[in-house]
């Protein structure tokens, strides 16, 4: 199941992912300010590490960003691609954070989201 998707911006693109705060608060560990490292898996079974932080002032912001530009240039992201991110709770080694991107592509008129 989904935890989120989101269609990538150009600042998720050029500096770091904004990840909903709701998911945040939901299903990330808690930890006091600094940045905490985040293995997270690919489709393709890659492991990546992105650097989970937290803006305190004012609103809560949490982002990715420590390694998360290495998975975008690695996947070729740009504007308008979608990322979904979910917990695999059967993987073999307990839990574990996935992500999985996916292009937008326009076919005969029609635009659809294909995976990379």
């Amino acid at each position: 199941m989904a935890l989120f998707t989101k269609t990538l911006t150009q600042t998720d693109i050029d500096k770091r992912l904004a990840i909903p705060t709701r998911f945040m608060r939901q299903h990330l560990p808690e930890f006091e300010g600094g940045t905490l490292n985040l293995m997270v898996e690919d489709v393709r079974g890659q492991g990546w590490s992105f650097g989970y932080s937290i803006r305190r002032e004012g609103h809560l912001k949490p982002v990715f960003q420590a390694g998360w530009l290495d998975f975008v240039r690695d996947n070729c992201l740009t504007p308008g691609d979608r990322i979904t991110f979910w917990l695999d709770q059967n993987a073999a080694n307990g839990p574990r954070y996935k992500i999985a991107a996916e292009r937008k592509t326009k076919l005969l008129g029609r635009e659809f989201y294909a995976a990379v």
